[in-house]
């Protein structure tokens, strides 16, 4: 069950780490073409924004330009109306004001501050005035009619203007209004009014907004300028648009980034979380043949002694046995049989306990040097037959009284006892030795038989587990012998070492700390024998 177990981990395996696989590589296409799309997204976001920027600057000029330039022929004698109008009227970047007035083939002219006084023209400023006017000289010579609309000259660099006729109430042309715009000006305040419609509409994005003719080429790291031209006045410049910190593309390629490792991450947590199943699975597995082998072992345990004590007992009843010394054999082998179930029986009650945290323990000063060599002396009075020798020493100082269970330390002692006789592969000469040290208390049992690998010496404590040598198959037992011995070491505040040489034997050593509210010698009453 276990090897079959086994190989279906090992298809287990595939079948689950194939489908992963392709969901993560799945899941890295979809996140490549994510930052892509990202990648377009944010550029056609900053192409869409830049494109209402510049259709907000084309609009306010619009709206400003036709607001100082709506003027009626009334207005055109009076130079205070015109004043007054130009100041309250105001246009953004504007250097100079003008009207001129026709009257057949001569003109008039004036010219007007940002303030609305008027002012003398240089020579620059009148041929501005003369090429963006000299259209409209035209049609009222000739008495055409024309609608009132702005338009834009940019015959120079330095003298953008922007007119619009003066008609009379029969649409015929009268004369000319019109404002001279700073290029200079123009583009800090286009600037300004860019930065501030951008923060309007997004006030939570950082961007660099730039208005030139010139912009630079492409950046290698992909900080380049999204640009729109302007589509009313200073049509030979664009306005741009890009990122202050990083660029579509970077801003892209740190969210794949953070997206995959969350994504690996994940993959991670749940390969770990197959993994723990798989693992609790398998041991579960192990633990259900584990407990089909202690059922059996334990049937088997149980079987033999009684069958003995049985054939003993009735041999005896009939009468078939008349000699003394018969007699008192059969009685050491019903006695050693009962010891044996006794002892069996008890290990599983104990282990019972200890798994339902019922176990119990009652501390009393003891003599462990007395408990140890009493139970020694119990567990070879039946064997000495059977070629079994047990040799008991102790070594230093006589140890303090320790506050232990008298019933539970012998049957660690005993289960010991039991092993070593069992795993003895022929040697039954076995030694227990008390150590007391400085500041604890060393009952160390050691056989001389088949011994115990090194990879299966931290699992022979797990409930159920039997080395898996081939003596085990001839030798049963329940299994559960050195988990009470642990636990029960722990319970007195120690633990278990273990030595081991495969083929030499074993020592197993019960360390048990001296407290300092021990007394400080130990008792000399008798024991009574731990009850089996």
């Amino acid at each position: 069950m276990r090897r079959l177990f086994r190989r279906s981990m090992i298809w287990f395996l595939p079948v689950v780490i194939i489908p992963l696989g392709a969901l993560l590589f799945m899941q890295y296409s979809f996140l490549r073409a994510l930052e892509q799309k990202s990648v377009s997204a944010e550029r056609n976001w900053q192409r869409s924004a830049i494109e209402t920027i510049a259709t907000d600057i084309d609009e306010h000029y619009r709206r400003d330009a036709s607001a100082a330039l709506s003027l009626t022929d009334v207005q055109l004698d009076s130079v205070d109306t015109l004043g007054k109008h130009f100041r309250e009227h105001p246009v953004m970047s504007a250097r100079r004001f003008f009207v001129v007035k026709f009257h057949h083939d001569k003109y008039q002219g004036r010219m007007f501050d940002t303030n609305g006084s008027e002012v003398e023209a240089d020579w620059s400023e009148s041929e501005a005035v003369k090429l963006s006017t000299i259209g409209w000289h035209m049609a009222h010579r000739w008495d055409r009619v024309a609608e009132p609309t702005l338009q834009v000259h940019e015959r120079g660099s330095h003298h953008r203007t922007i007119v619009r006729p003066i008609v009379d109430e029969s649409m015929h042309v009268v004369g000319v209004a019109g404002v001279i715009l700073d290029p200079k000006l123009a583009q800090k305040k286009i600037s300004w009014l860019a930065t501030t419609q951008f923060k309007k509409h997004h006030p939570l994005r950082d961007m660099n907004i730039r208005v030139s003719n010139v912009f630079p080429a492409r950046t290698p790291r992909g900080r380049d300028y999204i640009s729109q031209s302007l589509g009313f006045v200073f049509t030979d410049w664009r306005v741009g648009v890009r990122d202050a910190c990083t660029s579509p593309e970077e801003l892209a390629a740190y969210q794949f980034k953070h997206n995959m490792m969350w994504t690996g991450g994940a993959f991670v947590v749940l390969l770990g979380a197959i993994g723990l199943a798989g693992g609790s699975v398998a041991r579960q597995m192990r633990l259900s043949q584990m407990k089909s082998d202690f059922v059996s072992n334990v049937s088997h345990e149980l079987r033999t002694p009684l069958s003995s004590i049985r054939v003993f007992g009735e041999y005896m009843r009939l009468g078939r046995v008349t000699k003394s010394e018969k007699i008192q054999e059969y009685g050491e082998y019903i006695e050693a049989e009962s010891r044996r179930l006794t002892q069996l029986i008890n290990n599983i009650l104990d282990f019972s306990k200890i798994e339902s945290a019922e176990k119990n323990y009652r501390f009393c000063p003891t003599d462990v040097v007395e408990l140890v060599e009493q139970t020694v002396a119990g567990f070879e009075m039946p064997l000495r037959e059977a070629g079994v020798s047990i040799a008991f020493a102790t070594e230093g100082k006589h140890p303090p009284l320790l506050p232990l269970d008298k019933d539970a330390i012998a049957q660690v002692v005993m289960n010991l006892l039991d092993n070593a006789v069992k795993y003895s592969n022929g040697n039954r000469n076995i030694d227990v030795m008390v150590r007391c040290e400085r500041d604890e208390v060393r009952i160390a049992v050691r056989d001389h038989g088949i011994g115990i690998p090194p990879a299966e010496r931290k699992k022979i404590f797990e409930k159920f587990y039997r080395v898996g040598s081939g003596l085990v198959h001839d030798v049963k037992g329940s299994g559960l012998g050195l988990s009470i011995v642990e636990h029960v070491a722990k319970a007195h505040g120690g633990h278990v070492e273990v030595e081991s040489e495969v083929g030499a034997g074993s020592t197993f050593t019960i360390v048990l700390p001296i407290k300092s509210e021990v007394l400080p010698t130990a008792a000399k009453e008798p024991l009574q024998e731990p009850g089996l």
